[in-house]
């Protein structure tokens, strides 16, 4: 295999362990998908392992789908994915995680996903919409495992703004 080959294969395989590290939440037949990584250009150092892709950069594998204008990917010595960053302005994270419902939408300047913790890490004008629900903040920390969230505004003139849509009820026999 030529050194060429044996890089777009380490980086297949990177990609992959990535998506499928996310899919907790994900559909179950978004892991059988397969992975589109679209680029402007792509740098792999594989000594220091890190793959960066840039220029109006899309990964997509089945309802998940990553936009942002530069996305990095850190290992480990092992080949398994530490993180990812993907920066844009802003950069754009979605995500169907149940059949019949509209995706999670993420947008911030700078989204990191911490795989080893199921966590993402949004900075710069975050905002997080699920269904019409939606959270603004200068920072937003959201734990997929728990579904747990923090945020934070950078001053008191920029807080954290919260929408919640009302529960539709169903409608009672007779009334």
């Amino acid at each position: 295999m030529n050194p060429a080959d044996l890089i777009r294969a380490a980086l297949t395989a990177l990609l992959a362990s990535l998506l499928f590290g996310a899919q907790a939440l994900a559909l179950p037949n978004d892991r059988e998908q397969p992975i589109k990584v679209s680029a402007d250009k792509l740098e792999a150092n594989r000594s220091k392992n890190i793959t960066v892709y840039s220029g109006n950069v899309v990964i997509t594998q089945g309802s998940l789908q990553i936009r942002a204008n530069r996305v990095e990917v850190f290992g480990n010595t092992k080949g398994e994915i530490e993180k990812v960053v993907a920066t844009g302005s802003p950069a754009h994270f979605q995500q169907q995680v149940e059949a019949n419902t509209n995706p999670v939408k993420a947008r911030a300047k700078r989204i990191e996903f911490l795989v080893g913790n199921d966590a993402l890490q949004l900075t710069g004008e975050a905002d997080i919409d699920r269904d019409g629900n939606t959270l603004s903040a200068e920072r937003i920390d959201y734990d997929l495992k728990s579904e747990q969230m923090k945020a934070q505004g950078r001053s008191d003139k920029e807080r954290v703004e919260m929408i919640w849509k009302p529960e539709s009820k169903p409608a009672e026999n007779g009334q």
